[in-house]
């Protein structure tokens, strides 16, 4: 599932989304350069790091610092390898952090979550596209880069390639690159620097609200958000009785229709089930009025609920 095929759609008023440059230094490489893998890449990794042929490693982002990556001269670089981190799908990241982090829990293919963590998953989520999330980098798509999907990049997930044999084989896998704000935001994340660096954020370009329904659409997309009353019900009445896999949308619609009684129905219910079933020697009109009378008090529904 990706969370890319939604019907809401976001689009940045720019011509090129903000974290990346729309001219990219196609002549040297730059911390942040994002990498294809190409065959001449995947060649090396083959005989280096052959657990990097792994095709959950969509691309591959380039970690060692700008000013030892420049070549003066015609001279080599500075920095004797060239570090890169992998860089894998955030649907398949999402689901991780969600599941690993207990906000959400998989039932049958499916995430399920608990509204009460609803904020924290959102928090989580708003952390991950303002880059200040440890480990991660997070990198949106951008149609005009034909970067179809969005991705994160795992900075601890990390290889190194000898400079004097590679460079020009990851110049050529060279796809985009960071803007200038957005590089020194990588490199605070990868010297684990404790002073913020400022960069262009999501909240500049749209309002609250834009923000907050595009992260919502993405928790959406991934998880069925419910009570726990509604997950039970759905996990017993639906779930188990089920063989095959659900799709999300069905069970979307499934928990939408779970009526759960709040703490007020609940009280009344009972308070109901007491008066009618007191002594028979109190006429049915007067236990009528007497129920009539305790659910027009509003200061008791406010006390309930």
């Amino acid at each position: 599932m990706s969370l890319e095929s939604g019907t809401n759609e976001y689009s940045i008023d720019k011509s090129i989304h903000f974290t990346y440059k729309s001219n990219p230094d196609m002549q040297s490489l730059c911390q942040g350069d994002i990498l294809n893998p190409t065959e001449e890449l995947m060649e090396v990794l083959k005989t280096v790091h052959p657990y990097f042929l792994n095709k959950q490693y969509k691309y591959f982002m380039v970690l060692s610092q700008s000013c030892d990556l420049v070549r003066r001269n015609g001279k080599k670089c500075k920095t004797p390898y060239i570090t890169l981190a992998a860089v894998k799908d955030y649907t398949e990241f999402l689901k991780k952090v969600l599941l690993n982090g207990k906000y959400a829990e998989e039932v049958k293919g499916l995430l399920l979550m608990d509204e009460k963590n609803r904020d924290r998953a959102y928090q989580l989520v708003e952390r991950v596209y303002n880059n200040t999330e440890p480990e991660y980098f997070f990198l949106y798509k951008e149609e005009a880069l034909d970067f179809q999907e969005s991705m994160v990049a795992y900075l601890k997930v990390s290889i190194a390639l000898k400079s004097d044999e590679h460079y020009e084989k990851c110049l050529k896998a060279k796809k985009m690159e960071l803007s200038d704000e957005f590089k020194a935001k990588l490199g605070w994340l990868v010297g684990n620097m404790y002073s913020r660096v400022g960069t262009t954020d999501w909240d500049s370009i749209m309002s609250a609200q834009t923000k907050r329904n595009m992260l919502d659409q993405d928790l959406n997309s991934m998880c069925i958000i419910g009570s726990r009353e509604q997950l039970k019900e759905l996990k017993k009445h639906y779930l188990q009785q089920t063989e095959s896999a659900l799709d999300h949308e069905s069970a979307v619609g499934f928990i939408s229709d779970i009526h759960i009684k709040n703490k007020y129905e609940t009280v009344m219910e009972i308070i109901e089930e007491t008066i009618q079933t007191s002594s028979r020697k109190i006429p049915p009109e007067e236990k009528a009025m007497l129920l009539k009378m305790i659910r027009s008090r509003s200061k008791l529904k406010a006390l309930i609920t």
